[in-house]
């Protein structure tokens, strides 16, 4: 007998939403809340890699995704001045499901929230959850607008700042600056760019992804005072500033940003959660669990994948519930922590080019190793988990 038949889904996000779809597609009574007060979703753009684009195939919305972004297969390595050092072709996808598609932050969520709608889905915006109270056999939630929601599960997907993390663990398990940061900005897309690339710079790195035949999104890594108090106002000068060493389509680029730029800027603070990931019908997923460097760009693939695990591993009916959720935490902690160790090793490795005779030393062994690694990457992330 199913014994959850009521769930609440805190937070909005690609992991969010694809909990609730993946439970409400079961049969399973949720409402998600979401702390803004409407999805306007700030962001530039997704890379979406074959393992997020089989969640979103589970789900029903894969052609939709496919029709609103780019896929491409290679990724490209250069250096500042974008002479190629080393392409690699991924080793993801089949005949139905390409390597990468990236589209639009806000198209993604547009079309994960109508999937949760016509799943029946109850949504309310603007809202978070003041207190959480455990019983036995159910969770009670005390929402901001003081109403209470009794639930058999309470899904915590409620991003880095996780209420519901703290509510499990304290002040035991907290994003803590990395000294970098990342810097997007979405512009029109050069003919030259069709695939994922990275221009190795000297104390940092850029690079563009495709999002559409007219769009891509320009990033920019590089150490960042955990500190600064950076003024959006000065986002155009200061990212100008950070890409003064790159030239081709970056040079144009920077040259370009004004006032109206719509610069984007978020320090990089990873955070891997060890399991288990929940304490009796509360669990937490996504970023609330876990988030990692983008260098892979694996975050939303793996929320997703957090998301959809979740509903079958809660709902498959063998063992206890909490035998269920440890389940769901340990499979999902390992993957993770793949993409953690991987990513954070890569950011590293990178920003550790601080002079040119760095960068002569890494165009080298990114020639010899980078596609190695890449494809090792490739085997682990094209493994079937739904």
């Amino acid at each position: 007998m199913n014994d959850i038949r009521r769930v609440l889904v805190v937070g909005g996000g690609v992991g969010g939403l694809t909990a609730a779809t993946a439970f409400a597609r079961r049969g399973v009574e949720v409402l998600l809340i979401e702390r803004r007060p409407a999805f306007d979703v700030p962001g530039v753009g997704l890379g979406q890699p074959t393992n997020a684009l089989r969640v979103y195939d589970a789900l029903g919305v894969l052609p939709e995704i496919l029709a609103s972004g780019f896929a491409y297969d290679r990724m490209f390595i250069f250096d500042q001045n974008r002479e190629l050092i080393v392409a690699h072709k991924f080793l993801l996808g089949d005949a139905k499901v390409p390597a990468f598609c990236a589209l639009s932050r806000l198209r993604l969520h547009e079309i994960l929230l109508a999937a949760a709608g016509r799943a029946g889905v109850e949504v309310r915006t603007g809202l978070t959850v003041g207190e959480i109270h455990e019983e036995p056999d159910r969770v009670v939630a005390v929402l901001s607008d003081g109403r209470s929601e009794t639930v058999d599960l309470l899904a915590g997907f409620d991003g880095i700042r996780s209420t519901t993390r703290q509510h499990l663990f304290g002040t035991a398990f907290v994003p803590h600056a990395s000294g970098y940061g990342g810097w997007r900005v979405q512009v029109p897309r050069p003919a030259c760019v069709r695939g994922m690339e990275f221009l190795q710079g000297i104390g940092s790195k850029t690079g563009a992804m495709p999002l559409a035949d007219d769009l891509m999104y320009l990033f920019h890594i590089r150490p960042e005072a955990p500190d600064a108090a950076l003024e959006r106002r000065d986002y155009p000068r200061l990212l100008k500033e950070r890409l003064a060493q790159y030239g081709s389509y970056v040079a144009e680029i920077a040259g370009s940003l004004d006032e109206n730029s719509d610069i984007v800027y978020s320090p990089i603070e990873p955070i891997l959660v060890p399991w288990p990931w929940f304490r009796g019908r509360v669990v937490i997923g996504g970023d609330a669990a876990h988030t990692s460097p983008p260098h892979l760009t694996q975050g939303a693939a793996m929320a997703a994948e957090d998301g959809y695990i979740l509903a079958r591993e809660v709902l498959a009916g063998d063992g206890a519930l909490d035998e269920r959720l440890m389940r769901y935490s340990q499979t999902r902690h390992a993957r993770c922590a793949f993409v953690y160790t991987f990513s954070y090793q890569w950011m590293l490795d990178e920003q550790s080019v601080r002079t040119a005779k760095d960068l002569a030393a890494a165009r080298i062994e990114l020639a010899q190793n980078a596609s190695t690694r890449l494809a090792a990457s490739d085997r682990i992330l094209d493994s079937r988990v739904i």
